[in-house]
């Protein structure tokens, strides 16, 4: 039976098709995802010259509120999944401004202080965001405070040139699913009014309130500069 399947040349070639065929399907198949990654590494070495630049967004919340001596006031700024689209968040900031202008100068000076609620946004039961406390005065022209989140871990948006694979960088530059939910504060006013005949200069101050969120895009390029030795 074998020898009739063998009795001419144009069978033994289909024969020894065959078998080369069954012996070459599964390499191919084992050779292929190795093949892949070596491409996602940037090469059989995963190493290479890449300039690293951030394309950023902006996403920003004002609001305005009067608080009189003693008064709080919640601000609220929420981040949705499809407020990014396909963007990482780099850092959220809070900003309460005020510009104590009409007390007769220093010891009358208002003041605002704030406190941070992020139960409710993630990363924060992990720790890798944490609540802040804030406070300054009003006077100056510049009073009042900021505080800052880095939800990408030291993320400052400057461009920089590395060796390394691309699939580390994508690793190391992102926002690991942090930061959305709802960032919550409270901010509490102390109106310190100096008193006059038939009453007083100051009884409240105006606070200017603005949630920023920048995000961004990495953005990797091959660099065309030789690397050093």
């Amino acid at each position: 039976m074998v020898l009739d399947m063998l009795d001419s040349p144009r069978k033994i070639g289909m024969a020894a098709g065959t078998v080369a065929f069954m012996f070459l399907f599964p390499l191919y198949f084992a050779w292929m995802p190795l093949a892949d990654e070596g491409l996602v590494n940037g090469g059989s070495s995963g190493q290479g010259e890449w300039i690293v630049s951030f394309s950023e967004s902006e996403s920003v919340l004002e609001e305005s509120t009067v608080l009189e001596d003693g008064d709080t006031h919640m601000t609220e700024f929420t981040v949705g999944i499809e407020d990014l689209g396909d963007m990482e968040i780099g850092f959220i900031e809070l900003i309460v401004q005020c510009n104590d202008n009409d007390d007769p100068g220093p010891g009358f000076s208002d003041s605002v202080d704030g406190v941070s609620d992020l139960m409710d946004v993630e990363g924060h039961a992990s720790g890798d965001i944490q609540d802040q406390s804030a406070d300054g005065t009003c006077m100056g022209g510049n009073g009042g405070f900021t505080m800052r989140w880095d939800v990408t871990t030291n993320y400052t948006g400057e461009s920089f040139s590395i060796t390394s694979s691309q699939k580390t960088i994508s690793e190391t530059w992102n926002d690991n699913g942090f930061g959305i939910g709802t960032w919550s504060a409270t901010i509490s006013a102390e109106i310190n009014s100096a008193p006059i005949v038939g009453g007083i200069v100051d009884s409240d101050e105006d606070f200017d309130i603005t949630w920023r969120m920048v995000t961004y895009e990495v953005v990797i390029e091959e660099s065309m500069v030789e690397p050093t030795e």
